[in-house]
């Protein structure tokens, strides 16, 4: 077999693998940073960049490293909505506690897709009890 559809052959295989374009196309950058010289040094040092602003974004630290308060998902005017990390943020525990408080209904949260958000005001009446 030719070295072209060999190598075709395991670029779609990895790509099954991996399960889905989006993580492929990380797979693939993952890939060609590791063995160098694929695409330059500008867009290495550009994609070193984009994965340290994500990492930032994840752990809610600015860059200047200090911690920031977490800000409400835009809303109508008046409301605020959090995002569950915002919420364990703002309470000191870990997402899984707000997701299993949601579940359990103890935490008023409207579930769209398979995101849930909270208002201001269902966070103060649970905090309430």
């Amino acid at each position: 077999m030719p070295p072209e559809v060999e190598a075709a052959i395991d670029k779609r295989s990895s790509m099954s693998a991996v399960g889905n374009l989006n993580d492929y196309v990380k797979f693939q950058m993952g890939q060609g940073m590791a063995q160098g010289g694929g695409a330059g040094a500008p867009a290495e040092m550009a994609m070193g960049f984009a994965m340290a602003q994500e990492m930032m974004k994840n752990t809610n630290l600015s860059a200047s490293g200090a911690a920031q308060a977490p800000t409400p998902v835009a809303a109508a005017p008046g409301t605020e909505i959090f995002t569950p990390a915002q919420v364990a943020q703002t309470l000191g525990v870990t997402e899984q506690d707000v997701l299993e408080s949601l579940d359990s209904g103890d935490l008023k949260g409207k579930k769209i897709g398979t995101q849930y958000r909270i208002t201001k005001a269902a966070l103060e009446e649970f905090l309430k009890h």
